[in-house]
């Protein structure tokens, strides 16, 4: 079904609609940035924050060195984790962008909250994103990248608080991944949008063509690749070089 996750991926529906409506209030986490000695990747560090809803979301930190112009906040897809984007952290990370990479509450690491975890993990991680963000504070603008559910994740905020993210990278996003209703968003973001899909990707379908189409931003491009992958296994070189170019130009 173009657009969805089968119904084998796909668990009790959440509504986008609790994104777009939430209280300023109600995305202020308790940002309490932890570093441990656990590095994911080459000069990545393990952190730890809290939600304002009680998850303890943990992440991997990539700080370049010298000043940050700017940083983004990644989200992997559904059964994924924060080491999917390893690549990308590094390419950031080298061209001067603060990136963190998290596991979204109840995948990966995250599983210490007041809901389920693995196959059962929540889908609307909306105040993990804003917990994220708040732990970010000082390493200038924001931009958010998102892999299938969590690219949706990632419009569904930026649309609901367009001040906190100045660009977005989307890889596979869907039209409408178990509630995460991408299309309202996409008329309501006006900030500037790069979206990833391969043309045979059967998960995603014609998700990324109808976001594309209905976006309010002047500034989007729809970056069509010949292949069936989902999500972050998109990470090839040009990729990777096109998304570090897009963050460098929007972030700065």
């Amino acid at each position: 079904m173009p657009g969805r996750f089968r119904r084998a991926t796909c668990l009790a529906p959440l509504l986008a609609a609790a994104i777009l409506t939430a209280p300023a209030t109600g995305c202020s986490p308790t940002a309490n940035l932890a570093a441990s000695g656990g590095a994911r990747g080459a000069g990545a560090k393990e952190v730890h924050f809290k939600t304002a809803d009680g998850w303890t979301i943990t992440g991997d930190l990539y700080t370049p060195p010298g000043k940050s112009h700017g940083a983004v906040v990644l989200l992997h897809q559904r059964g994924g984790s924060a080491e999917d984007w390893r690549s990308l952290c590094a390419a950031l990370q080298k061209a001067g962008i603060t990136a963190l990479a998290v596991d979204q509450r109840g995948a990966g690491r995250s599983t210490e909250g007041p809901g389920p975890t693995g196959a059962d993990a929540p889908w609307e991680t909306g105040p993990d994103i804003a917990a994220a963000i708040a732990s970010l504070k000082g390493k200038g603008p924001i931009g958010l990248a998102g892999a299938s559910y969590g690219a949706n994740n990632a419009l569904l905020y930026a649309a609901a608080h367009p001040r906190q993210a100045q660009g977005l990278a989307l890889f596979s996003p869907g039209a409408d991944y178990h509630g995460l209703q991408a299309l309202p968003a996409a008329h309501a973001y006006r900030g500037p949008v790069l979206i990833f899909h391969d043309r045979n990707d059967s998960i995603a379908g014609s998700g990324p063509q109808e976001i594309n189409a209905a976006l309010a931003s002047r500034d989007h491009t729809l970056r069509l690749l010949n292949g069936s992958e989902h999500g972050t296994a998109l990470l090839q070189p040009a990729v990777l070089r096109e998304t570090v170019a897009f963050f460098t130009r929007v972030l700065r």
